[in-house]
């Protein structure tokens, strides 16, 4: 059904107008970046042929423009519009990143993180990496897909850190079953990482693990200090 045989009140553009976004679905969303639709194709059901074929909206702003154009009737234009608003949100994220002052408690940190990791099927890492003055002065995340083991190599962290200039970090990372108890790799990972920045005069602050409704912090089980004595 194309937009415009919908009543007006169901109309994406109409009902954001009307209602504001917060009424609008995710298919609607998109629909709204979108634009338009193409023959046989209405810019809603386009919506919802992406969403599937990324496997969900969590997924969208991960994948390439190419990827996103294999969808029948996404043009170059509606690639590129969706391209600008993840990295727009990319850019807003990092502003609030740049704004905050840490190192921040580990309940703080699961509080901003937790809504970025639900529904994550795969271990995914951040690292927030922190000046002199404890000012997180870069966040990087890297995705490695994994639910077995420590889901980033330590020496891509400690090219990272070295890049960054940084003093301190906090890595975070998520287990997607939800049980937030280290594993062995984690242990011995974060030991092993612990010993290898400290070499460079880098401390780990902390190591979160996060899952669905709770999170693990290594500094508030005594096992990293957050503080250098």
């Amino acid at each position: 059904m194309r937009l415009k045989d919908l009543p007006a009140s169901e109309r994406p553009r109409e009902k954001a107008f009307r209602y504001g976004f917060e009424a609008l679905s995710n298919v609607e969303l998109l629909a709204v970046i979108i634009g338009s639709g193409v023959k046989n194709a209405s810019a809603l059901d386009i919506s919802a042929r992406l969403i599937a074929k990324v496997n969900g909206l969590h997924n969208l702003r991960l994948v390439s423009l190419e990827k996103i154009k294999e969808v029948v009737g996404i043009s170059d234009i509606s690639a590129l519009r969706l391209g600008a608003v993840f990295q727009l949100l990319s850019r807003i994220e990092k502003s609030q990143i740049d704004a905050d002052i840490g190192p921040k408690s580990p309940q703080d940190i699961f509080n901003k993180y937790k809504d970025y990791f639900r529904g994550e099927t795969q271990e995914q890492f951040i690292l927030l990496m922190m000046n002199k003055n404890d000012e997180i002065i870069s966040e990087k995340k890297m995705y490695k897909g994994t639910s077995q083991y420590f889901p980033v190599s330590i020496r891509e962290i400690i090219s990272e850190l070295l890049s960054a200039k940084c003093f301190h970090f906090i890595i975070v990372h998520n287990h997607p079953s939800g049980e937030t108890s280290p594993s062995d790799n984690d242990l011995i990972a974060t030991k092993v990482l612990f010993d290898e920045a400290l070499r460079l005069k880098i401390k780990l602050r902390d190591h979160i693990i996060i899952g669905k409704e709770n999170y693990y912090s290594f500094a508030e089980h005594s096992l990293i200090n957050m503080r250098e004595k």
